[in-house]
C-alpha cells in the first residue's frame, strides 16, 4: 500500500508545485489540477491489481492510500515553503487582495470582512501554522478523493464482489 500511496503522493506533489509556480497563469494552474485529479486514477488502477473485494475494503484501502499521499504532499509543501518559495505565495495573495477591484468584490461578498486586517494576519502566519493548515486540508481532500478512488479500484468484471 505504501508504494501506491507514494505514487499517488507524487501526483499530488507535482500538482501542488505546478500550481504554486503558475500563480497568475491560469492555464498552468489547470494543468496542476488535472494532474491532482489523476491521482484518483493512479491509485485506483494500482489498487485494482490487489483484487479487493467489497466496498468497505476498497474504501479503506483507498482512504489509506490517499492519506499517505496527503502526508507526502504536505512534506513537499513544507520543503517548498521553507526553501523554495521566498515569500512568493504570500506576496501573490497580498497582491490579489490589495487590488482595488478584487478588494471591492470581496468586501461586497463578505460585508463584515476587513481586507486590511486579513492581509495583516496573513503576514503573521508562521511556517508551522501554514503546514498544519495544509495537513488538515490535504487530509480532508484525501477523504473526498478516496470515494472516487474506491470506484476506480473495483474488481475487474470477471471477479465476484461480496
Amino acid at each position: 500500500m505504501s508504494k501506491i500511496g507514494f505514487y499517488t503522493g507524487i501526483c499530488w506533489s507535482i500538482s501542488f508545485l505546478i500550481t504554486a509556480y503558475s500563480l497568475g497563469k491560469p492555464g498552468m494552474g489547470l494543468a496542476g489540477e488535472i494532474i491532482g485529479l489523476m491521482s484518483i486514477w493512479v491509485a485506483g488502477m494500482q489498487l485494482r491489481t490487489h483484487n479487493l473485494q467489497g466496498i468497505r475494503q476498497r474504501w479503506h484501502r483507498s482512504l489509506m492510500v490517499q492519506l499517505l499521499a496527503a502526508v507526502l504532499c504536505t512534506f513537499v509543501q513544507y520543503i517548498y515553503f521553507r526553501y523554495m518559495d521566498g515569500g512568493t505565495f504570500v506576496q501573490t495573495i497580498f497582491d490579489f487582495y490589495s487590488n482595488p477591484e478584487n478588494k471591492a468584490v470581496i468586501e461586497q461578498q463578505y460585508p463584515g470582512v476587513n481586507v486590511q486586517e486579513v492581509l495583516k494576519a496573513l503576514c503573521t502566519i508562521e511556517l508551522s501554522q501554514l503546514i498544519m493548515s495544509f495537513l488538515i486540508m490535504n487530509s480532508l481532500i484525501a477523504v473526498l478523493l478516496s470515494i472516487p478512488t474506491m470506484f476506480v479500484a473495483r474488481p475487474r468484471s470477471g471477479s465476484k464482489e461480496q
